[in-house]
């Protein structure tokens, strides 16, 4: 992995020197995304700064940014396929002086342009300057694992990984009330916005091409939405080689490779594959002490790596241990994110970089194959329609919303489908989602919301069911602007790659030509995929409860944290975000510390704002 920043103007870049200065502090933002190399390069319109993460071909034969050409590339990412389109560009009379995909890359888009995006298989963020022609071409990869951001104007346009490296070198603008609000009811800011109004995010599988015509950002890539004709047993054949392949291509390093085992089945079949193969790497578990079995999935992880013979590492965590490190970990991200998962993906993420600098992770399984519980929801949908709406709201209401044991845990989630459950998937989707019942909308922004589904979902092909248009949707929406970002910023903050075999092309691909009903069952998830494994794995392991990346939250706030609740509802924060009504705020710490609602979601959102703004200076 790398990082990367620019600044192109069309006219005529000014005072060289002035933005060396200024990309050498965006460079302070970067660094741990390439700690191992440091560029520059610059002409009289274009200006590049480059850091390097070296896994693949450690010579300096690999170094950014590289020049062929007409062509300038800063490159962040990895082409798994790079050494198949290396051999096809061989018999075009290509000849290569590195080992690496770097190369490979540029004269990927020598020879075929922006169809070169449809060629590649992996996981990218790149730009490209045309010296030739005078544009420049920004890319990001299908899913989004890599990111991108910008800010243009008439004549010039400024690129980062970062936002914080991007505000080095262009004007921020105001914080974007869009993108707070998105902040409040999703718990991260959606594509394209970012936390300011002068930059936006460039969009999951599109490109951007800048040039005296203007900005043009078009969408590359589409969800496959051909129905396959072939049957289960065939299938899940087809699943498992396909699994199997897409582990083995992301073997492909000069430095130690190891795993994120939890207790789930998508790390778990990673396991599995790597059996196949047999190739044998560390593998990696974070656990917590004394917080209950409900988060604590070491020992689970810890038989499984026994019954593959794989060596296995846990990290155990507590809130003594955690705590300290809290706002560092909330400083981990580039604008506000809230995600309390990003606690757990950071300190496995510090553990593992002392040992290896490539992991492998179960990402993006739960989308393509339907993992998580709500997508069974949906499957109940029409059968909970048939009660009552009085009712199903009646009875969802008094239902509590704790999950401090298993048996809570499923009473929340049969509130959550008795309250949310419509006839519209749509709409029932974005309620899964939305934390910010209308009430509480209109109080803290004093509107009424939104509806942003037409606007979020504007540019998504049809996939001919409807579970699958709930895995599209979730994909581009919660996959690239949630799941990806926590990967990548708590990963990147410690120098380490994260690969993600679930988010192989060809296996993605497949799994969307078949239906949905095949991928998610009444009663669990992922069915076609456990049937594809399940010859591999240990009695009664494809039956543990389906648990998330989670940390005991709620814990922690009520007592350790309870200071970071005190000064995010403080007076002076709440303020800054021009909360319309502060009682909002009060009735979510009462009902939380009274143990009557778990708010720590809500809670925990108002934090990680409180302390992104105290370190930019809003409050």
């Amino acid at each position: 992995m790398c990082g990367l920043a620019g600044i192109v103007n069309l006219n005529k870049l000014d005072d060289k020197e002035f933005l060396e200065r200024k990309l050498n502090k965006s460079y302070t933002y970067l660094k741990t995304r390439g700690p191992d190399a440091k560029g520059m390069w610059h002409d009289k319109n274009a200006f590049f700064l480059h850091t390097r993460l070296k896994i693949l071909d450690l010579q300096n034969t690999s170094s950014q940014p590289m020049e062929s050409s007409n062509f300038v590339l800063s490159y962040n990412g990895e082409i798994y396929n790079f050494k198949d389109l290396k051999n096809i560009l061989i018999r075009k009379g290509y000849k290569f002086k590195s080992s690496g995909d770097t190369e490979v890359l540029l004269a990927c888009w020598d020879y075929w342009g922006i169809e070169a995006l449809n060629k590649l298989d992996g996981m990218f963020a790149f730009s490209i300057w045309d010296k030739k022609k005078k544009t420049l071409y920004l890319a990001r990869d299908r899913f989004g694992k890599k990111p991108l951001v910008f800010s243009s104007s008439e004549n010039t346009i400024a690129f980062s990984s970062d936002i914080r490296s991007l505000r080095e070198i262009a004007n921020e603008g105001k914080v974007d009330q869009l993108a707070i609000k998105s902040l409040f009811r999703f718990r991260f800011i959606h594509e394209p916005l970012t936390i300011y109004e002068n930059f936006k995010k460039l969009p999951a599988g599109s490109f951007l091409a800048f040039n005296s015509s203007g900005i043009k950002i078009r969408k590359w890539f589409s969800l496959n939405n051909k129905v396959s004709k072939h049957n289960i047993e065939y299938n899940k054949k087809r699943i498992f080689d396909l699994t199997v392949k897409a582990v083995e291509k992301r073997l492909v390093s000069d430095v130690p490779l190891g795993v994120f085992l939890s207790s789930g089945l998508d790390s778990g079949i990673i396991s599995a594959c790597l059996s196949v193969l047999n190739k044998k790497i560390p593998h990696f578990t974070v656990g917590y002490k004394n917080q209950g079995d409900y988060y604590d999935e070491s020992n689970h992880a810890s038989g499984l790596a026994k019954y593959f013979g794989f060596e296995h590492n846990k990290l155990y965590l507590d809130a003594k241990t955690t705590y300290p490190m809290i706002e560092q970990i909330i400083g981990t991200s580039d604008e506000p994110f809230a995600d309390s998962s990003a606690i757990p993906m950071y300190m496995i993420s510090k553990e593992t970089s002392k040992h290896i600098k490539v992991a492998l992770s179960g990402d993006g399984g739960d989308e393509i194959f339907g993992g998580y519980r709500k997508y069974i929801a949906y499957r109940w949908n029409l059968l909970t329609n048939l009660i009552p709406k009085v009712i199903r709201k009646s009875i969802g209401s008094s239902l509590p919303n704790l999950k401090s044991n298993l048996f809570n845990e499923n009473l929340r989630k049969l509130k959550r489908l008795l309250l949310n459950s419509t006839l519209n998937l749509n709409e029932m989707q974005f309620n899964f989602l939305d934390q910010l019942s209308n009430e509480e909308h209109e109080g803290f922004f004093g509107k009424e919301k939104t509806d942003i589904e037409q606007e979020v979902y504007n540019e998504l092909d049809f996939h001919g069911d409807n579970l699958n248009e709930v895995l599209a949707r979730d994909i581009k929406f919660s996959l690239s602007g949630d799941m990806l970002v926590k990967l990548d910023r708590c990963s990147m903050r410690h120098s380490l790659e994260v690969r993600s075999p679930f988010l192989d092309t060809d296996l993605v691909n497949y799994a969307f030509s078949i239906p949905g009903t095949k991928k998610v069952g009444l009663l669990s998830g992922k069915k076609i995929l456990r049937e594809s494994f399940s010859h591999l794995f240990p009695n009664n392991y494809l039956n543990l409860p389906k648990k998330g990346f989670e940390v005991p939250l709620d814990k922690w706030l009520a007592n350790e944290l309870r200071y970071l609740v005190d000064y995010a509802s403080s007076s002076k924060v709440l303020e800054s975000l021009n909360v319309k009504d502060n009682r909002i705020i009060e009735n979510w710490k009462n009902e939380f510390f009274l143990g009557k609602k778990d708010n720590s979601w809500k809670l925990w959102t108002l934090v990680c704002y409180a302390k992104w703004a105290e370190t930019n200076k809003y409050v």
